[in-house]
């Protein structure tokens, strides 16, 4: 089992400076048992404390991670330091903003923490769209965030002083409940490999994985 995977997706819910590096080179350095019993101390502290429920998330949540009204459901996933999904968001780009724009779809972009720093551009993501919530600027700012990931910006400060001096503002809040709702995608669609795309159309269900598959899937609904 990838304990490194597990510390990482279920620690920024019980410790919000996990994104600072201290927690995970501490973890790190830990041996293969130990890393195993904190894991499952760290997921008893999330259930306990009722932080990640599957499938519940109310209409505030909801709304603000939500682009259009169109009556088809589009759940883009995607890892901002995984290599196939920094290549293909461009060429989806055109697609989302076409359907959403002709009012076919509602498309909801999950995060998903796969990699060791992914929970911190996750956060600022959240953080992006709190300040600015509208579709053209959301995928401005996720076309910066891959950007800060290829150059390998692991830390807080850094990534801050990046997005600004791209342009792209932020406004910090309390993330847990749109964690909550994440989580819940997650675990609702059986995600475990990024790009996917997951398109409810009534009671059809289709989850399409690797950016030419998506394209074409999004393609297909126009």
């Amino acid at each position: 089992m990838n304990y490194e995977l597990l510390f990482s997706r279920y620690t920024v819910f019980i410790f919000p400076l996990y994104k600072e590096k201290g927690i995970a080179l501490y973890f790190d350095r830990m041996k293969s048992r130990s890393k195993k019993i904190v894991c499952m101390l760290l997921i008893l502290c999330v259930m306990l404390l009722g932080l990640v429920q599957p499938g519940v998330a109310d209409s505030k949540e909801m709304s603000f991670l939500a682009f259009g009204s169109g009556k088809i459901d589009v759940r883009l996933y995607a890892d901002y330091f995984c290599g196939p999904c920094g290549a293909s968001e461009s060429k989806i780009e055109y697609p989302i903003l076409d359907l959403v724009t002709k009012n076919v779809i509602t498309v909801t972009f999950v995060d998903t923490p796969f990699y060791k720093y992914s929970s911190l551009y996750v956060r600022y993501f959240l953080y992006i769209l709190n300040e600015k919530k509208e579709l053209h600027h959301a995928l401005a700012a996720r076309a910066v965030l891959f950007e800060a990931a290829r150059a390998k910006i692991y830390e807080q400060g850094k990534l801050e002083a990046f997005l600004r001096a791209k342009g792209i503002g932020f406004k910090p809040f309390d993330v847990r409940p749109v964690f909550n709702m994440l989580q819940g995608y997650l675990r609702e669609d059986k995600i475990n490999s990024t790009p996917s795309c997951v398109i409810r159309n009534g009671d059809k269900k289709e989850v399409h994985t690797g950016g030419e598959n998506i394209i074409k899937a999004l393609g297909a609904l126009k």
